[in-house]
């Protein structure tokens, strides 16, 4: 879904604006989600950022690559308040909230 930018009209002296993702196909927001003042949809060129894609997060946050930068993993256990080490080397470690 693209990003579009809105600007708050709240009479400030420095501008206001947030991004928003939505569907192409959406009408233009109206009001604020959060604090419902007045925005409006700012045209603006695009951007496009190349080193970010799903595909890319998968990739950087597989085991493989996340044991070969030397990051640990853990998992809470279900049934308590513990973690259990599932990837990485590191035996000192205890990360529990108990």
């Amino acid at each position: 879904m693209p990003i579009f930018k809105y600007l708050v009209l709240n009479k400030s002296n420095i501008p206001q604006y947030i991004e928003i993702e939505q569907p192409v196909n959406e009408e233009p927001l109206v009001e604020h989600p959060l604090t419902g003042e007045p925005i409006e949809r700012v045209l603006y060129a695009p951007t496009i950022t190349l080193n970010h894609s799903s595909i890319r997060e998968k990739k950087t946050l597989s085991a493989d690559h996340l044991k070969k930068h030397g990051f640990s993993v853990f998992q809470k256990n279900k049934n308590s308040k513990d973690y259990t080490q599932t990837l990485g080397e590191n035996p000192n470690i205890n990360p529990s909230n108990g």
